[in-house]
């Protein structure tokens, strides 16, 4: 069954990835003239730093689901495990071609959030039935072993240019997939797992749990959550540390980031399970409500379509544009369009998709989450 909070929490999260990859990419260093180009200031309203967060939380929450679903069919545990490695190996799959056709060869190892996402369920599948003691004690390490990772990796070496650069060797494609890339192992795991251990103490059936141990549960999320919040202030304000732990930065993620989003998320996830999911009727409230939850649902299970969909049709233009004009496809990268322009063609994107998917299940066409589950169930 699927959870409308994780939907609108999906949704959420596509929303503002789709976003900031519009502003971002056609639109950071835009020159309005000559002496005023766009400043990181003033872009200060986009939501960066919250979306990959969130997304990759959501994985592991939906992975939790996904097992329960199958083994409540019936499926054997050996098969449960042959699946996720072969999903996670078509996500690798598909981060590798996304890269080479969407963000040109030279990002072919730039490791991007769906080689990452594809890694996490090898990893999650390889864990998930240790003890929750053991798996706490393992993010914990990944937290506290991130910092210096990265100072021993000479992270900043790799974002010179502010965005991820390497070599083709085999020290700097290791080093980026475990420390230094977009989304590195370290400190990244930490959200799918966060995720995968928080599912169970939110989205247990109440059938299966007493009243009062369901508040216990609850009461542990909130205070948790409220605890990464505060720890993430204290680090950022009150706590004398390196840069790598007290500033707030997603490339590095910092401890006090890690901190800070899972924090929200739990939040989040605590506040829509009990407002929504315990009181939402699918035959009751307004058109408008309805129809909000009917956009949710689609857009949330056609998630990766819409992930790969949205770089092609902001990114392609632009290359093509780049090739035609000077030669040289990234010519016009980040300096194309005004902010105004790239903000309205991103919400204008994810009004238009919902119809398109629409019609894509009214006629079963193939999506990349159909070819997925063809090729790994």
């Amino acid at each position: 069954m699927r959870l409308l909070s994780i939907d609108i929490l999906r949704t959420v999260a596509i929303g503002m990835m789709v976003l900031v990859h519009f502003v971002e990419n056609l639109s950071a260093h835009y020159d309005f003239s000559p002496l005023a180009p766009v400043s990181r200031e003033q872009l200060w309203w986009l939501p960066v730093g919250f979306a990959a967060p969130l997304f990759t939380l959501l994985t592991g929450v939906s992975y939790r689901s996904w097992i329960a679903a199958q083994k409540d069919r019936g499926v054997d545990d050996y098969i449960i495990s042959k699946r996720t490695v072969r999903r996670g190996l078509f996500l690798i799959g598909i981060g590798f071609a996304f890269n080479v056709f969407v963000w040109l060869p030279e990002d072919t190892f730039n490791w991007d959030i769906l080689t990452f996402i594809g890694s996490a369920l090898i990893i999650l599948n390889l864990i998930r039935k240790l003890p929750t003691e053991v798996v706490l004690t393992g993010i914990l390490l990944v937290a506290v072993l991130s910092p210096p990772l990265q100072v021993l990796s000479d992270y900043y070496a790799f974002w010179s240019n502010g965005y991820f650069e390497y070599d083709l060797t085999l020290s700097d494609l290791v080093t980026g997939y475990l420390a230094t890339g977009y989304f590195p192992l370290f400190p990244w795991i930490i959200f799918p797992v966060a995720g995968f251990l928080i599912a169970p103490t939110l989205f247990t059936p109440s059938s299966n749990v007493t009243s009062g141990l369901r508040q216990s549960r609850f009461l542990l999320v909130g205070c948790v959550s409220i605890g990464c919040l505060l720890a993430s202030f204290a680090l950022q304000r009150f706590i004398s540390l390196p840069p790598l732990i007290s500033r707030w930065t997603m490339f590095p993620a910092s401890s006090s980031y890690l901190l800070g989003v899972i924090g929200m998320a739990l939040f989040s996830l605590l506040a829509l399970n009990t407002i929504i999911d315990k009181n939402w009727k699918e035959d009751r409230g307004s058109i408008i409500t309805r129809t909000a939850a009917q956009w949710c649902r689609i857009i949330s299970k056609h998630s990766l379509s819409l992930y790969l969909l949205h770089h092609i049709v902001h990114l392609w233009p632009l290359w093509i544009y780049g090739l035609m004009t000077t030669g040289e496809p990234t010519a016009h990268w980040q300096n194309f369009l005004p902010v105004v322009i790239s903000a309205s063609l991103a919400l204008f994107f994810c009004i238009l998709v919902v119809p398109l998917f629409v019609m894509v299940d009214k006629y079963h066409l193939p999506t990349v989450e159909r070819i997925m589950r063809w090729i790994a169930d």
